[in-house]
């Protein structure tokens, strides 16, 4: 039987073209594949685009190709008028368009098509055109323009013949340089009839909530015009809250009031973002507080010696030699900005205040969340009036949820947008990268997410994650390139950035304080679509059957 296009016909465009549609699926044997209501747009160089389509397109492998134009009704033709369509009554109504002039202009256009798709099979063919009137039968002789590409009734009542005019009509079309083949017929099926998959891609979905959410957070600035009066404040909040935008927004506008800003944090990722951020604003600094110290200990000449991977090398050397730089060096910021201020241990405000013009009064906001203090206990100056931030506008309620299952604080209000729902899954250590790989994918190449938009955080050191490098058709890696590049961060390098979407790998379930902590930071991250895959030691453990 003949593969047809569609199975069946839904939607019924005349009688007769069923007819034709349920003789042809009957009586065609193997080989050949039937298209009905066939519809390409020609484009052609320097004309305008043509609409076109063909009643039914019949293909063989060993035949060609042939486009048939079927006309239902009594017909007739008169060599002066033209061709008229006879009704039951008798009366007559003249044809916009002879079939037959129809039937060779569209085969012609849809062999030139056909001949424009990448990899159509050179000198394929023949692509001939037939025309078929199956509810009449001539009563006299075609014409010599007819006669070679004519089909009438008689053709629905004989399978053998039918499929033996068809292959003589073919003949009547084939040169001695045609080559047919089932490359040029499966090519035909590929570029007219294949599944077509009209969806909901998930990257809309985290689209629609990312844009709500930018567009929310302006709001968040209204807070800045409450504190405009405070020289020295500290502002706390939950991750998403704002603290970052608000930080940014108060160093451009001190910036635009003609002070001399320095703009601190712990993290380099977070302070490159906002120094490109912070760009367009002349005036504010931005550098980390440890790039900053061993910055200025060059320019003073404070020698700064130690191995840079002790700890303590980061956590003494360099703060006391940043305060021995400012001391020689001398004050020369009007006001301080610090964000994500947890990070800073309490002896290390001293250099940084000796910066200020004035220390005891000079302009000083600290940005700071409690619940993201991985490095070490937070410690603020004394003396800052305090204001707290409730509301996260950063993710979506879905994100929100999962977030506030890791928070310790006082109560939090989402102002965020629904979502697309958290992806929580349990891994083993063995299968951790195919899972990532299938996750990847989804969100990728079936979710149209781009992969610029998409992070992945580890506790680990990127350099030393399990998942660093090629994973599926991805490389995860700390500098992404590539179109298939993924930016690959530990929890707490990404402190103090988001992202549209992020996957976070490599938790422990079992490690309670440090999974807690981890959870809040990296799950806090994601703006609009979140995956968590937790490392299930119990599954590692048992012992395949």
């Amino acid at each position: 039987m003949a593969r047809m296009y569609p199975r069946s016909i839904r939607f019924r465009r005349s009688p007769a073209e069923v007819r034709v549609f349920s003789e042809l699926k009957r009586s065609l044997p193997d080989g050949w594949v039937v298209l009905h209501h066939v519809r390409w747009i020609q484009r052609e160089e320097g004309r305008r685009a043509r609409d076109e389509e063909a009643d039914f397109l019949l293909a063989h492998p060993a035949h060609g190709a042939l486009v048939v134009e079927v006309k239902g009704g009594e017909l007739r033709y008169d060599a002066e008028d033209g061709w008229v369509s006879v009704s039951r009554s008798g009366k007559e109504h003249p044809l916009d368009q002879d079939p037959f002039d129809r039937a060779k202009d569209r085969a012609h256009s849809l062999h030139r098509f056909l001949r424009s798709l990448p990899g159509w099979p050179k000198r394929w063919g023949p692509v001939g055109h037939a025309v078929w009137f199956p509810d009449a039968v001539s009563r006299s002789l075609p014409l010599p323009h007819m006669e070679p590409v004519f089909l009438d009734a008689r053709h629905l009542r004989d399978a053998a013949t039918l499929e033996a005019r068809l292959v003589e009509i073919l003949r009547t079309f084939a040169g001695e340089r045609d080559r047919a083949g089932p490359g040029g017929v499966e090519a035909i099926v590929r570029a007219l009839a294949h599944d077509v998959e009209i969806r909901h891609p998930l990257a809309l979905d985290v689209a629609e909530a990312d844009r709500e959410i930018l567009r929310l957070s302006d709001q968040q600035f209204r807070l800045l015009d409450m504190l405009s009066g405070n020289r020295r404040v500290a502002v706390s909040g939950p991750a998403g809250s704002g603290k970052t935008l608000l930080a940014a927004e108060k160093a451009r506008r001190l910036a635009a009031q003609g002070f001399r800003v320095l703009f601190t944090c712990f993290n380099r990722p977070l302070a490159d973002h906002l120094r490109e951020a912070l760009a367009a604003a002349p005036g504010v600094d931005v550098e980390t507080f440890h790039g900053l110290g061993l910055a200025l200990a060059k320019e003073a000449g404070v020698e700064v010696r130690g191995d840079r991977t002790d700890p303590a090398f980061w956590d003494h050397t360099v703060p006391r030699a940043f305060e021995r730089a400012v001391e020689r060096l001398g004050p020369r910021s009007d006001a301080l900005i610090v964000d994500e201020a947890q990070d800073l241990a309490a002896d290390w405000w001293l250099p940084l205040q000796l910066l200020l013009r004035d220390p005891d009064r000079g302009i000083l906001y600290a940005f700071s969340d409690d619940n993201q203090a991985i490095y070490r206990r937070p410690e603020l100056p004394e003396g800052l009036a305090t204001f707290r931030l409730s509301e996260v506008w950063r993710n979506t309620e879905e994100i929100f949820a999962a977030v506030t299952a890791f928070y310790r604080g006082e109560e939090i209000v989402c102002m965020g947008p629904h979502g697309p729902e958290v992806d929580l899954r349990s891994v083993t250590r063995a299968g951790l990268r195919d899972e990532l790989s299938r996750v990847l994918h989804r969100l990728v190449v079936e979710g149209d997410l781009e992969a610029r938009d998409v992070v992945v955080l580890t506790p680990h050191a990127a350099e030393r994650s399990a998942v660093r490098g090629r994973v599926g058709a991805f490389v995860l890696t700390e500098e992404p390139k590539g179109r298939r590049d993924v930016l690959l961060s530990s929890i707490r390098r990404y402190k103090g950035l988001d992202a549209p979407a992020v996957v976070v790998c490599e938790v422990d379930r079992h490690a309670e304080e440090e999974f807690t902590r981890q959870m809040y930071v990296a799950c806090s991250r994601a703006r609009a679509l979140l995956v968590v895959l937790i490392t299930d030691r119990e599954a590692d453990a048992t012992p395949s059957p």
